[in-house]
C-alpha cells in the first residue's frame, strides 16, 4: 500500500539513461534500409542525415572514422542499407542510429552475385598463373580499349609520350557503363585477337560505383579476355576497385595510367641502362686486353733466343757430319785391308784359275762395295743438305740476304724498333747481310 502511494519516481536524466541503456542492450547492431534525407556534413567531416521509409523516420549518425574508406558519397534522397547501433543522446531525448558501414541499396544482391562469379571462375582455372601470358619487353603496338571521351584516353596517351613515344597506340572504342557495355567490350576483344601485329590490350576506364564498373564483371567480357590470344592488362577503377576482369587478366594495373608504366618501359632509363652496360663492356674488353698483354710479355721472355739455337744447330750438325766422315773412313780402310789381304792370300795359293775367281770376287766386291758407299754417301749428303737448308731457313742471316738490315743504336748496341728510340743526332750501327755501316740520325719520321 506504501509502495502504492509513493511509486519511484525517476529523474528525466536517470529515466533517459536507462531507455538509453535498454535500447542498446536490446538492439546491439542492427540493419536498417531507408531513403537518405535532410543529409548535411559540417567541417567535422561527420554525416548526419534522417533515415526514412512511408511510415517513419530515424535520425542517424555516420561518423568521419568509420566512413573514411567509404568507396562513395551518400545523396540526397538515396536509398541506402545500414549497420549501426542504437543509442540515446540524452540531451536532446531522441533516439538515433549509430552507423559503422552504409552501401547503396543493391549493393548487397551486386556483391553476391560478384563472388558467385568470381568463385566459379576461379574453379575453372581462368585466374591461374599458369593461364597468363607474359607481357613483351618493349612492345610495338598498343591497343587501348575504352571511351573515347573520357579522360583516360588523354592520361594515356600523355604519359605514353612521356615515357616511349615511338610505341603506336590503336584505339578502339567501347561504351564502358551501361547494359550494352559489356557485349562490346568482348567484341573488342576478339576483333583485336583476329588484328595482327597486335603486341598487347589495355581495357581501361576510370574510377565510379559498383554499378558503373559492373560490365567489367560480366562473365562474357572474363570469357573473352581468357580465350583473346594477345595479353591483356586490366586498368579498371581506383586502386581500391578490383573487378572480374582483373583476376582473369594477364596482367592487373592499379589506374590506366600505372598500366602505362606496367606495360611500356622508360625510354630514357632504358637509354640510361645501355650507356652503363656499355661502360661496364669497354671497361672488360679492357681489362683483358691488358692481362693479354701482360700474359704476351711474360711468355715473350720465356722463349728461347734464335740465334743461340741456330748456332746450337750448327755445331750438332758439324759434329755429325765429322762422326759420319770418320766412320766412312774407318769403314773403307777396313775394306781395302780386306782386299789386300784376299790379294795376298791368292798370290800365295796362286793357282790361276782360283786366282782368276778371286779376282772377278774381289772386282765384284770392290764394285758392290763402290756403290754401296757411293750410296750411303749420297743418303748422309742428302741429310746433310736437309739440315743445312733447314739453318738457312733458321738463320737471321737469310732475312739479311732478301735486302733487310739491323740497327743498333750506338754505344749501347741495342735494336732499335722505333724510330723515336733514335733521335736527330744519335749514331747508329746498321749490319746488313755483308758487313756494317755506322751512321748519323739526320731525320726521324713516320711511314
Amino acid at each position: 500500500m506504501q509502495d502504492q502511494e509513493f511509486p519511484h519516481i525517476y529523474t528525466v536524466s536517470a529515466l533517459t539513461r536507462e531507455i538509453r541503456q535498454r535500447l542498446e542492450t536490446g538492439f546491439p547492431l542492427v540493419w536498417v534500409s531507408g531513403e537518405i534525407s535532410n543529409l548535411r556534413q559540417p567541417s567535422s567531416g561527420h554525416y548526419y542525415f534522417t533515415l526514412k521509409d512511408e511510415g517513419a523516420q530515424l535520425r542517424t549518425v555516420f561518423f568521419k572514422g568509420n566512413h573514411i574508406h567509404l568507396r562513395f558519397k551518400p545523396q540526397e534522397g538515396g536509398q541506402v542499407l545500414c549497420r549501426g547501433r542504437l543509442t540515446v543522446y540524452e540531451p536532446r531525448g531522441e533516439y538515433q542510429l549509430i552507423l559503422d558501414y552504409l552501401e547503396p541499396l543493391g549493393w548487397g544482391a551486386l556483391a553476391q552475385a560478384f563472388e558467385a562469379l568470381k568463385a566459379r571462375l576461379q574453379a575453372e582455372g581462368l585466374f591461374a598463373a599458369e593461364q597468363k601470358q607474359p607481357l613483351p619487353f618493349l612492345p610495338r603496338r598498343l591497343a587501348l580499349v575504352t571511351s573515347p571521351t573520357g579522360a583516360v584516353v588523354r592520361d594515356f596517351l600523355r604519359l605514353l609520350r612521356q615515357r616511349f613515344a615511338d610505341v603506336e597506340v590503336l584505339i578502339y572504342p567501347v561504351k564502358v557503363q551501361g547494359p550494352a557495355a559489356a557485349g562490346e567490350i568482348a567484341a573488342a576483344l576478339d576483333d583485336l585477337g583476329r588484328y595482327p601485329e597486335i603486341d598487347a590490350i589495355v581495357l581501361a576506364r576510370g574510377g565510379g560505383s559498383l554499378e558503373d564498373l559492373w560490365p567489367f564483371n560480366e562473365e562474357i567480357v572474363a570469357r573473352a579476355i581468357h580465350r583473346c590470344p594477345v595479353p591483356v592488362v586490366s586498368a579498371v577503377g581506383h586502386e581500391v576497385d578490383y573487378t572480374i576482369a582483373d583476376f582473369v587478366a594477364d596482367l592487373r594495373a592499379s589506374t590506366p595510367s600505372a598500366a602505362v608504366e606496367l606495360v611500356v618501359p622508360d625510354k630514357a632509363e632504358l637509354q640510361r641502362r645501355l650507356a652503363r652496360l656499355e661502360t661496364a663492356l669497354r671497361l672488360g674488353w679492357r681489362r683483358r686486353l691488358e692481362a693479354a698483354r701482360r700474359h704476351l710479355q711474360m711468355t715473350s721472355r720465356l722463349l728461347p733466343d734464335l740465334r743461340r739455337v741456330l748456332t746450337d744447330l750448327r755445331l750438332k750438325v758439324d759434329e755429325k757430319a765429322e762422326t759420319l766422315a770418320r766412320r766412312t773412313a774407318r769403314r773403307l780402310e777396313g775394306r781395302r785391308q780386306q782386299t789386300r789381304l784376299a790379294h795376298s792370300r791368292l798370290v800365295l795359293l796362286s793357282p790361276r784359275k782360283s786366282v782368276t775367281l778371286a779376282r772377278q770376287k774381289v772386282e765384284q766386291a770392290g764394285l758392290t762395295l763402290g756403290q754401296r758407299w757411293h750410296l750411303k754417301i749420297k743418303e748422309q749428303r742428302r741429310h746433310l743438305d736437309y739440315f743445312q737448308s733447314h739453318l738457312q731457313q733458321l738463320s737471321p742471316l737469310a732475312i739479311l740476304d732478301r735486302g733487310y738490315a739491323v740497327a743498333l743504336k750506338l754505344p749501347e748496341g741495342t735494336i732499335i724498333r722505333d724510330a723515336r728510340q733514335a733521335p736527330v743526332g744519335s749514331a747508329v750501327r746498321v749490319r746488313v747481310a755483308r758487313g756494317r755501316m755506322d751512321c748519323e740520325v739526320r731525320e726521324v719520321g713516320e711511314f
